[in-house]
């Protein structure tokens, strides 16, 4: 299912997080690698101008600083963001790099405008033409290299509270550099499932098969909406810091239930409750 970019939500696009060791440097024929900050690295392959990596290094910047100064955490690893020209290039990318065949590169990266794997991410620019955009997208995947940070292999435990992060962050630092409004985003989420009648469950969206079925059944835009206000509003309930401290408690090797109730102080089962009848009177 391809994930339509919308005005207020933007560089919104399908993420598959690959668990898979990537080395962040470059390869034969590629350009130079190009700017640089303590964490983050920006390689350009041909193809992409200086002002593009300006802006992605300055989305990054945002990002990785949003997490610093709200919650003096820093990337202990760095990460490669690679850009690519066009759909070609970025499928290109993606096999070379995650080392998959073709078929299987067409297939994970359908309706997506970047794909990340570990310490690694890979754009497509042709799917982000404006600033806001770019901005929004390169701090969704950078909460992904948080959250696994803090959490490992057990971050994606709960898929609507991984995705729902990421969108949230998103609009937080989009928010920071004045592009775009928390309560634009918030806003545009709750009338986008006002306006649908048929909508997922929180509980659908547990598990990766359940969120590849809500994309399938109800689309990629409503999907990472419903999980997208459902962290928000935790996050303006109860602040940043406790959603992560969630992710804290999975690397502790607490369970999502557990880590949810430390963190929050309700339980997950009475939260989707709540969230079931906010969505079912937006409907």
């Amino acid at each position: 299912m391809i994930r339509q970019l919308r005005p207020a939500a933007a560089g919104l696009a399908l993420y598959l997080f690959i668990a898979i060791a990537v080395l962040g440097c470059a390869f034969p024929g590629n350009s130079a690698v190009t700017a640089d900050n303590a964490a983050v690295s920006v390689e350009r392959m041909a193809g992409i101008t200086d002002d593009a990596v300006k802006e992605i290094q300055q989305a990054a910047d945002a990002a990785t600083g949003f997490f610093g100064d709200n919650a003096g955490l820093r990337l202990k690893e760095s990460v490669t963001i690679v850009l690519t020209q066009d759909r070609k290039s970025y499928i290109r990318e993606i096999i070379s790099r995650f080392k998959i065949s073709e078929p299987e590169a067409e297939r994970v990266s359908l309706g997506t405008h970047a794909l990340a794997g570990n310490r690694l991410i890979i754009v497509d620019m042709s799917g982000i033409p404006t600033v806001r955009q770019k901005t929004f997208l390169i701090a969704h995947e950078l909460t992904h290299q948080f959250q696994r940070q803090l959490a490992g292999n057990q971050a994606g435990q709960v898929k609507w509270l991984l995705e729902g992060m990421a969108e949230t962050t998103g609009a937080q630092v989009v928010a920071r550099r004045g592009y775009f409004g928390i309560d634009q985003y918030r806003n545009n989420w709750r009338s986008g499932l006002e306006q649908t009648a048929d909508k997922p469950d929180l509980s659908e969206l547990k598990s990766a098969d359940g969120w590849s079925a809500s994309l399938s059944r109800y689309g990629s835009s409503v999907t990472y909406k419903t999980a997208g206000l459902a962290v928000l509003t935790l996050t303006e309930r109860f602040g940043q810091q406790k959603v992560l401290d969630y992710f804290s408690g999975l690397g502790r090797g607490e369970s999502p239930e557990s880590s949810f109730q430390k963190a929050f102080g309700i339980s997950m089962a009475d939260f989707i409750a709540e969230y079931r009848r906010i969505i079912r009177k937006a409907a």
